[in-house]
């Protein structure tokens, strides 16, 4: 029954927000009560796509009412009845409870860090290095190869006809006029998107979501033949991609080429969720990248960078 209960509190899912601020008593505004009378000033580093405050860290300092119904809704949207559960919680779901909904303090709520900063900064950086930056999108979500396939068709194989999954009409269209543009007369544009993506684990392999895309994009870049050159890296911006030491790859459209040459099928590591073995052993570990713990999460950066 704990294991159920991981899986529910261990989802990503905002909906599941829900159950997270019922049962515990400092989320969902549970902190500011406490701290009631005082002023509070939360400062915020975001880890969430759109910055909602009541879904970082499940808002502590924003008081949102949560009542039994709404958590057994959930539930049952996830296929996991009460019954499920630890007793524990069994039997805070048979009490009249309900998260705080109001406390009795004035309460500022500021978001001090976010993607969109991390987006900022990295557009600034790129531009000193000589490239035209052109911020994309902070909002991607969705399977990681699937989303770096996409990107990569659209950046490669640009057209107004076709149709995405996960990427939307507006970033698309963002993408192709990047491409075209004039900016500053330069051949050197950089892409930039922001956001987190997820990967199913379809083998017994090691990676994350960052090191996946790049593998994946790879992958298409090793399909197509386009005028100019395209990199492509993805990376994390606490350090860590997954459960490894790496915090996301770089590759370029010579990556399908060597690993062809070193005997390293793309393919076979990607259908065992293998990113972290396939990098390591591509150029000796050249196209892996190490930066360290940063100790903050303003979940990935994912930057195209292409010279016309």
């Amino acid at each position: 029954c704990w294991f159920v209960m991981a899986r529910v509190l261990t989802k990503r899912s905002q909906k599941l927000n829900t159950v997270r601020t019922y049962l515990c008593k400092v989320k969902g505004g549970g902190l500011a009560r406490f701290i009631s009378p005082a002023t509070i000033l939360s400062l915020i580093i975001s880890d969430v796509i759109g910055d909602p405050i009541n879904f970082i860290a499940s808002g502590p300092t924003l008081p949102t009412k949560v009542t039994r119904d709404d958590v057994i809704r959930t539930l049952a949207e996830l296929s996991v009845t009460p019954t499920q559960l630890p007793q524990s919680v069994q039997d805070l779901l048979h009490c009249e409870h309900s998260s705080v909904a109001t406390c009795g303090n004035d309460i500022y709520n500021l978001i001090i860090a976010s993607n969109k900063v991390a987006l900022d900064i990295a557009s600034r950086v790129s531009e000193s290095e000589g490239y035209s930056p052109f911020i994309i999108t902070d909002t991607l979500d969705g399977e990681a190869r699937d989303v770096a396939r996409e990107l990569m068709e659209c950046v490669a194989i640009p057209s107004e006809d076709k149709k995405y999954e996960h990427i939307s009409p507006e970033t698309g269209g963002k993408i192709r006029s990047a491409l075209s543009s004039k900016h500053n007369n330069s051949g050197k544009r950089c892409l930039i998107f922001g956001g987190e993506t997820t990967v199913t684990l379809q083998g017994e392999g090691l990676g994350g979501r960052c090191q996946e895309m790049a593998l994946a994009a790879a992958l298409i870049l090793g399909q197509v033949d386009t005028s100019y050159k395209i990199t492509f890296l993805a990376t994390s911006t606490d350090g860590q991609d997954g459960p490894t030491d790496a915090s996301g790859a770089v590759i370029t459209q010579n990556t399908a080429c060597q690993a062809l040459q070193q005997g390293l099928d793309m393919g076979v590591f990607l259908e065992e969720s293998d990113s972290y073995r396939f990098f390591r052993l591509l150029n000796g570990g050249d196209n892996q990248l190490k930066s360290g713990l940063t100790g903050t999460n303003l979940m990935d950066i994912i930057f195209i960078f292409i010279d016309l």
